[in-house]
This record gives structure tokens, sequence and C-alpha cells, in this order.
């Protein structure tokens, strides 16, 4: 009788610790993983996060979410038991950005405390070359026949002149870079890039400029606008 009272006690106690066990999920090293000072080249950049199941129970990752489509994850395991650590491979595009950086990831897992779990991502990126106010050619008034322009401001960061040379262009764009152009440290160039549609229909082109400063060899900067037909008078002579 003693035998089955404590083998019963026993059940009972086992089913209880059962049930008060919790998975717990942590993020080794903190919430915030910060790359510090990088530049442009650099992108993308990488890192490899671990997480760890501290609590008791099995730790389920249900998904890991990027805040933005230039973050991407990688998960090896879903399933982490106490103690168990699993690694997240992150890349992060840095895409036109110059000055502080913070995205976000965001991890969710059947933690009963903490569902989804935050992990910041920071950076401080300087550019030497940095072009605004977008990066790239952007035509809004596109018509068969007529010349058009498109501007960037180039602005050359760094503490040495950069040299840009040799453009190459996609048929019918122009650049006012001939043969070369000097921008200062700490100075802009207004890029100036006239098309002349031949046809109607969406234009994609890109201008592609080397540069003297080792971060950025090449500049590509893609070119677009959507082509009408041209809306200019057409001479009609009088009939007599």
């Amino acid at each position: 009788m003693k035998k089955i009272i404590v083998a019963s006690l026993a059940v009972l106690f086992f089913a209880a610790v059962g049930a008060f066990a919790q998975p717990k999920l942590e993020i080794v090293g903190g919430d915030t993983y910060n790359w510090g000072k990088v530049n442009g080249a650099q992108s993308p950049l990488k890192a490899v996060v671990e997480v760890k199941n501290t609590g008791t129970g099995i730790l389920n990752i249900k998904e890991v979410k990027p805040g933005c489509g230039c973050t991407g994850t990688v998960l090896d395991k879903k399933e982490l038991g106490p103690g168990e650590i699993g690694k997240i491979d992150v890349s992060l595009n840095l895409s036109g950005v110059n000055g502080p950086l913070t995205k976000n990831i965001s991890i969710m897992s059947n933690d009963p405390n903490n569902p989804t779990k935050v992990l910041y991502l920071k950076a401080e990126v300087a550019r030497a070359i940095t072009m605004s106010p977008t990066q790239y050619l952007v035509y809004n008034s596109l018509a068969v026949g007529q010349r058009s322009e498109a501007k960037i401001t180039i602005k050359n960061n760094s503490t040495t002149d950069v040299t840009l040379s040799e453009p190459q262009a996609s048929e019918g764009l122009v650049v006012n870079i001939k043969p070369s152009v000097v921008i200062k440290a700490g100075t802009e160039f207004e890029l100036v890039a006239q098309y002349t549609p031949k046809a109607k229909g969406y234009f994609n082109g890109n201008v592609k400029i080397k540069t003297s400063n080792p971060e950025f060899q090449m500049l590509d900067i893609p070119a677009y606008g959507n082509v009408i037909e041209s809306n200019s008078p057409v001479f009609v002579p009088k009939q007599n």
C-alpha cells in the first residue's frame, strides 16, 4: 500500500513539475547588436547572433521576422531544450544610408512571458560618397522627341579630392562629365543627365561613373521614367 502511495505521489510531483516547466528566450549578449562604425563598401553587414533557452521547458521558435526587406535572417534550429543555444545568421544591406542606422528583428516563440523578443541592429555608416535626394535619376515627365533632365547631387564626404571620369550611359542618356570632374573634399557636384526618348513606354537605363575613391570605385546610378506621346502642337497650314 505504501508503495502505491509513494508511486502516486511521485507521479503527481513530476506532473506538477512538468506543468510549471516554462521556456525562456534570451538573446546572448543583449538585445542590441552594434557593428559600430562601418563604411558603405562593407555592405551587406553580417553577424551570427545566438539565442538561448534559459528556461526549464522546451523552447519553440515560431518565426524570425526582419523589420524590413533590407535585413535577412537564417535560423539553424527551431526547437531548443533547456540550456540549449541556437544561431541566427543576420545580413543587413546598408543601401544608400549615411549616418546612424537602426533596424530590428522580431523573434516569436512560446516563451509565455515574452512571446515576441526584439533584436535591434545598429551601425554608424560613414560613406565617402553620397547621393541625394535619391540614389536614382528619376524622370517625372518624358515625352517622345522632347529633351528632359534628371538631377542628383553627389557629395564628397572624404578628406581627399575625388575624380569622376569615364561615364558610361544607356543609349540616349547624356551626362555633364566631359571627360572628368573633380569634386573637392567636403563639396558637392550636381550630376545632370539629359534624355530624349524616341518611343513611348517605360524607360529603364543607368549611368556608370568611375571614381578615384577606393571605397566607391564605380557609381552605378539607375535611371527611369515613363514616356508618353509628345504634346507639342502640330503645325497645320491654312487652307485657301
